[in-house]
């Protein structure tokens, strides 16, 4: 596969509770990232305790999106979800990713 037709981007994948889902999709939006994948009903340890994904109903689920941006973007997906994740918790990865070009 040649480098050309890959791309590098930054991944971001940010797990938070599903109330939250619209107000990260309106944030995402207005800083014109506009493309996301979300994983439902996420499960696992964290700050409060062990989620299973539906033990407090669909509403307190844990979310996963996954995004993919240039790195110019970082900046501002970053600064843009810290206030989420400040207000109500969650977690925020950021990695290296190659997008595959089609």
């Amino acid at each position: 596969m040649k480098d050309s037709e890959m791309i590098g981007v930054k991944r971001i994948e940010l797990v938070v509770e599903s109330i939250e889902k619209e107000e990260v999709i309106q944030q995402l939006e207005s800083i014109n990232i506009k493309s996301y994948t979300i994983y439902h009903h996420v499960g696992g340890r964290g700050e409060r305790g062990l989620r299973d994904g539906s033990a407090f109903g669909e509403k307190f689920e844990n979310i996963t999106f996954v995004i993919a941006c240039a790195e110019n973007q970082l900046k501002s997906v970053i600064e843009t979800l810290r206030p989420i994740l400040k207000r109500y918790g969650g977690m925020c990865l950021v990695s290296d990713a190659k997008w595959l070009l089609h």
